[in-house]
């Protein structure tokens, strides 16, 4: 493990995860403001390469979100901004709050990659994501964050699953005898 001062540390892992952690645009407002937690069995950081990668039960929080993996790798710009990051796991599981108490969103994949540049978010492998009952599987998704877009596809079929609102029936008023 190459050995780095503790405030080299801090920084990189600062910038990994304020852009993993922004990532949904569905996510609460204020996830983004609060402070960030990251936990993994090792860190290795290469400014030679503009990497860092964080290895073995890879926890990162920020609010409401919170992010599971067995390996992260974070490939950084020349100013040491991230320009895409890849989770691995069996299976990577991501969960977030969603504005407005719409409830919660989960993803899940054996790889997720995030493109700061293009601000896509790439499910590979047995893809689900998950709000309320909702659901949508696939061996690859695709979500373009900043056009609000998605789309599956890949090796095997997409299934979605649209569970109907159920209507909100008036109160009956009880009758006395």
């Amino acid at each position: 493990m190459i050995q780095r001062p503790f405030r080299t540390r801090f920084h990189l892992l600062w910038l990994l995860l304020s852009v993993a952690l922004s990532v949904p645009a569905w996510a609460l407002k204020d996830d983004a403001q609060q402070p960030i937690y990251i936990e993994a069995d090792e860190v290795e950081v290469n400014e030679a390469q503009s990497t860092s990668v964080y290895v073995g039960h890879v926890q990162v929080e920020q609010g409401s979100m919170r992010l599971l993996a067995d390996h992260v790798t974070v490939y950084h710009h020349a100013d040491r901004q991230p320009r895409l990051m890849i989770a691995l796991g069996q299976p990577v599981k991501y969960r977030q709050q969603l504005d407005d108490n719409q409830g919660e969103v989960q993803a899940f994949a054996k790889r997720m990659e995030y493109d700061t540049a293009t601000e896509e978010l790439v499910l590979i492998g047995a893809g689900r994501l998950l709000q309320g009952t909702d659901q949508l599987t696939g061996e690859r998704i695709l979500y373009n964050r900043a056009q609000a877009r998605f789309r599956a596809g890949g090796a095997g079929r997409v299934k979605i699953t649209i569970t109907p609102e159920t209507p909100k029936t008036a109160e009956q008023p009880v009758q006395k005898r």
